[in-house]
């Protein structure tokens, strides 16, 4: 059997951890004003966003312990393990995941993402998908591998103070404004694409970097009154065949872009 392993950064709900039955999801660890966390599922988190104001704010890769009992505990039961985590451009999630991986033995294979929160959540339900639908180990490795290529992630921040904090921003071109803000992509490590003047201007730079041949989406929001309905429905009237989800940032990945954050991943068609 083969049973998948990632990080808490995908977001995925209680629900649907226990609905997909195969997956083993890794805390990622953060702080907020001195005081220690590990992420949960989405809904198990609690009201942290309140709590993140005026204080200082990290974020941390998962304890190599975490990893090494998530794969002895799989390998002992005979279980094949594909382990998917955020970009390694972002964070040594990946490396320690890679180590933990070498430390333990057996048939583990460590993909490195090369995306993060909602781009991981549509690649670790391929893995999933393949899992149910019989495909070997390493052709569902090779699957995935080439799978990743085709998942982005644009999005926007109300202030850069986030990302400069955590290192994340290698630009000095993005600018937050009374009246611009910037729109980035994420392939990997995240790319400056315009600074937008007005609301419905942001919106329209957004739309033109999600590809025509999108299958599947996801808009994403930092904080639950962060307003996406005008992005949802211009992205409605342009991928009117496309399901697009909603989501809510956990606390690792708000820490990083801040409240009223929010954004689009998407995968496209083979």
């Amino acid at each position: 059997m083969i049973a998948i392993v990632t990080d808490s950064s995908v977001g995925y709900s209680a629900a649907e951890i226990a609905d997909r039955g195969i997956v083993s999801v890794v805390p990622l660890n953060y702080s907020i004003g001195g005081k220690n966390f590990e992420e949960q599922a989405a809904d198990k988190n609690g009201a942290f966003l309140p709590s993140m104001r005026g204080v200082p704010c990290k974020t941390a890769q998962p304890a190599l312990d975490h990893f090494l009992q998530a794969f002895s505990s799989l390998t002992a039961k005979g279980c094949e393990v594909i382990c998917i985590v955020l970009s390694s451009s972002l964070s040594g999630t990946y490396s320690s995941a890679k180590f933990a991986a070498a430390q333990t033995g057996g048939r583990i294979a460590v993909i490195d993402s090369r995306t993060i929160g909602a781009g991981m959540h549509l690649l670790v339900d391929e893995a999933v998908n393949l899992v149910k639908a019989g495909v070997p180990f390493e052709r569902a490795v090779e699957m995935l591998e080439a799978l990743k290529n085709k998942i982005g992630i644009v999005f926007t921040v109300e202030t850069l103070d986030n990302l400069v904090a955590g290192g994340r921003l290698n630009t000095t071109k993005a600018k937050a404004t009374l009246n611009n803000r910037p729109v980035f992509d994420l392939h990997a490590k995240i790319f400056f694409k315009s600074n937008a003047r007005g609301a419905r201007e942001r919106l329209e730079e957004m739309l033109a970097e999600i590809p025509a041949n999108a299958r599947r989406m996801f808009v994403c929001r930092c904080g639950e009154g962060t307003d996406v309905t005008a992005l949802t429905e211009l992205l409605k009237a342009h991928h009117p065949n496309v399901y697009i989800h909603q989501r809510v940032l956990g606390p690792v990945l708000s820490i990083h872009v801040g409240e009223g954050a929010f954004g689009v991943a998407y995968v496209i068609k083979n």
